[in-house]
């Protein structure tokens, strides 16, 4: 009996120095796991507020061009190298997107800058309104989707007066 004594002693400080080993290498990988896991968050955040801060820019930017625009509409006789400035920095902010967006944004901010563009150096033929309409939709629509927004019900929060 004294022998079985001395066996469960021995093995059961054994047993308890497995049991505090594999705690503290569980331990080690979970910790481990939970600091990838908020690097993961925090990067995913830091690309969100990158993506933001471009796309308000381009939006700015976009707004700027249609009042240009909206003034070669209503006859006013525009300089040249105002609108290359204009649509310069357009098509360079649209890089940025491009760089930073997923392709569904890209796609949208593309059709967006290829009409403002458009607008800006020449009179459409047609309201301002008419003309952007679908592609300015689909453009706040992609950045919507783009943010992880819901989208609208209604688009019309992005109809200008």
């Amino acid at each position: 009996m004294d022998i079985w004594v001395n066996v469960i002693a021995a093995s059961s400080g054994l047993l308890g120095a497995v049991i505090g080993i594999a705690g503290t290498l569980l331990s080690e990988r979970w910790r481990g796991q939970a600091a990838a896991q908020t690097e993961r968050h925090t990067a995913a955040f830091r690309l969100r507020e990158e993506r933001k801060d471009v796309l308000i820019r381009f939006f700015a930017l976009v707004r700027e061009v249609e009042r240009f625009a909206q003034r070669r509409l209503d006859g006013e006789d525009l300089d040249d190298a105002q609108v290359e400035e204009l649509t310069s920095r357009l098509w360079l902010l649209h890089l940025e997107v491009h760089m930073i967006c997923t392709q569904p944004m890209d796609e949208a901010a593309n059709a967006l800058t290829e009409r403002m563009s458009a607008a800006a150096w020449r009179s459409t033929g047609e309201e301002l309104r008419d003309y952007l309409g679908d592609v300015r939709r689909a453009a706040a629509a992609a950045a919507r989707a783009e943010l992880g927004v819901p989208p609208l019900p209604d688009d019309a929060s992005l109809r200008t007066a």
